[in-house]
């Protein structure tokens, strides 16, 4: 039977949505202002990928989607966190996100900072919330989070993506694109593998998948980007600033291909991953 991604995508992303906004405060909880704002930041939507991803992996090394669902929500806070910064005029400077004004454009650049800040933090207050499938589940769920965020990853792409842009090298693209962009990937497949207690070689085996996928999600982002012309003729890094299109895709079909073979031994159902993972070819199509 052929796997149905698209139902699949509806129910998760519904799933997600239930809990996710549950962890955010009231829009009336003060100071209501910043309640507001981390909601509209939230609200921007997209596909809900990452927590996705982290609700996927725990049923692929045989657990519960329901015991990944407060790492899921952490995963998608921290990725609306970046999101946030990344818009403000001293990042990428955007006024528009997926159809709606970033949240600095609605709020001020001040509250675009500090809403960005409240996400980040209820990251990890909505983290702290997972079920201990056993002692020291919490303690190692934080650990794994915290260096997928930080200077050891996303901030740390984020600052090699700033200080190189319009004039990287092969290897600043590969860092740029490993801690900016799998990191994230890699946080959400483990932190559904730790939540499910998964044992060290299936957490190995989601690592590789994430990998894969976080390449060649960042790849074919700069091809379908390739044609967008930014307002402010700000620089920005690229895989296309160092290769042609034809080897770009074929850079991510080589991701692709490693991301679905590292699934082979994982004991559950991995057929919404590597759906997952092949879906993100025909984005190219």
């Amino acid at each position: 039977m052929t796997f149905d991604l698209p139902a699949y995508l509806i129910a998760r992303r519904a799933l997600v949505e239930r809990h996710l906004f549950a962890c955010l405060p009231a829009e009336d909880t003060r100071p209501a202002l910043l309640s507001q704002a981390m909601r509209h930041a939230v609200r921007s939507g997209g596909k809900r990928l990452r927590p996705i991803l982290c609700l996927a992996s725990a049923e692929a090394v045989g657990g519960t989607a329901e015991a990944a669902l407060s790492p899921a929500c952490a995963v998608e806070l921290l990725h609306t966190y970046t999101l946030v910064h990344d818009d403000l005029p001293c990042m990428d400077n955007d006024l528009v996100r997926r159809g709606l004004p970033t949240v600095h454009a609605r709020y001020g650049e001040a509250l675009g900072v500090l809403a960005g800040d409240a996400l980040q933090t209820l990251a990890f207050e909505t983290l702290a919330r997972t079920p201990e499938s056993r002692p020291g589940t919490l303690a190692r769920l934080v650990a794994e989070f915290a260096c997928a965020a930080g200077a050891a990853g996303v901030i740390g792409g984020q600052v090699e993506d700033i200080r190189f842009a319009g004039a990287p090298t092969r290897e600043i693209v590969e860092y740029v694109f490993r801690h900016k962009t799998a990191d994230l990937f890699r946080a959400a497949c483990r932190l559904g593998g730790i939540a499910a207690a998964a044992p060290e070689h299936d957490l190995e085996r989601l690592s590789a998948y994430a990998d894969g996928l976080g390449f060649a999600f960042q790849i074919t982002d700069d091809l379908l980007d390739a044609d967008e012309a930014k307002s402010d003729d700000r620089p920005e890094l690229s895989c296309l600033d160092l290769m042609s299109e034809a080897e770009a895709r074929g850079w991510a079909v080589q991701h692709t291909r490693q991301a679905v073979a590292a699934l082979a031994g994982l004991p559950g159902d991995t057929a919404p991953l590597a759906a997952l993972a092949e879906d993100l070819l025909t984005r190219l199509a």
